[in-house]
């Protein structure tokens, strides 16, 4: 299996397109930040309006809300409960996996390694690594580019912040996996990405937790999307608590957060055992 992982390594972060989509969202933040910087500096302001730029009482509001947010605000809104790591996540694994079975790859691999469940796990290492280069590069470049704006937004807390990032990557976790599994029953990578995104973004436990709350129960902590959208209020500027009154679950979010990391790691357990059985009951290559 590490010789899979391996060779998979070297496919995916051979790809082109991983830099290329890697710089799209690089420039994205980049334009972001320079808008910002528009509309919050009063003599650039004064100078775009002299110019004809139209700027509206909510372009302010949002001026004076992105200034008194940190640093970890921004990058867990851009990164986790924007969900921009959740699409990019699910794009990319259906398409790098069902590129797999079209090209006949899949055949290739398999007649090499019988046990399918190495394919699995090695696929879900790889864009877990993936998904960790793209969350450190979006916030070291985030970092960098508030202090080249001169932005006087802090920081926040260095270890919350830390946190925050571990979590969101382990959340990622299982999605991965779900990814996986649902690129096995369709193989058809569109619609693997729609169900994928939507899944990643929670309408499936929405719907499941509107549905057990009507008797009182929730189980929205249950679904790894929870603990996706959980991770920036770890970070956030209105989190006074402890780390360990979130590991325990003592900031009204629901649940504690070891409980939902513990979920989200069987959930991935779960996609795994399920993924392999479809791959050894259907001929898919």
């Amino acid at each position: 299996m590490l010789n899979l992982t391996r060779m998979e390594f070297r496919r995916l972060f051979r790809d082109k397109s991983v830099y290329i989509t890697l710089a799209s969202f690089l420039g994205f933040i980049l334009i972001a930040m320079i808008t910002m910087k528009l509309v919050t500096d009063q003599n650039l302001l004064t100078f775009a309006t002299e110019n004809g730029f139209e700027f509206t009482a909510e372009d302010q509001a949002d001026a004076a809300s992105f200034l008194s947010s940190t640093i970890a605000d921004f990058v867990s809104n851009l990164l986790f409960s924007g969900g921009l790591m959740v699409c990019f996540s699910a794009i990319f694994c259906a398409v790098s996996t069902c590129d797999d079975f079209a090209s006949g790859f899949g055949k290739n691999i398999f007649s090499y390694y019988p046990d399918r469940s190495y394919y699995i796990v090695s696929k879900i290492v790889t864009h877990c690594a993936i998904n960790a280069m793209f969350i450190l590069a979006l916030t070291a470049a985030s970092i960098i580019l508030f202090k080249i704006c001169g932005f006087p937004n802090h920081l926040g807390d260095p270890l919350k912040m830390v946190l925050m990032l571990l979590i969101g990557w382990v959340a990622l976790i299982p999605l991965a996996a779900q990814n996986m599994l649902l690129c096995m029953l369709i193989q058809n990578a569109a619609v693997a990405s729609i169900l994928s995104i939507l899944c990643g973004l929670g309408v499936v436990a929405g719907v499941l937790e509107t549905i057990a709350g009507l008797f009182g129960i929730h189980v929205a902590q249950f679904f790894p999307p929870y603990l996706v959208m959980m991770s920036p209020y770890i970070s956030g500027s209105a989190s006074t608590g402890s780390l360990l009154s979130f590991a325990v679950g003592q900031n009204g979010l629901g649940t504690n957060l070891l409980l939902s990391v513990f979920a989200s790691l069987l959930w991935t357990l779960i996609y795994i055992w399920l993924s392999k059985k479809v791959l050894s009951k259907k001929d898919i290559c």
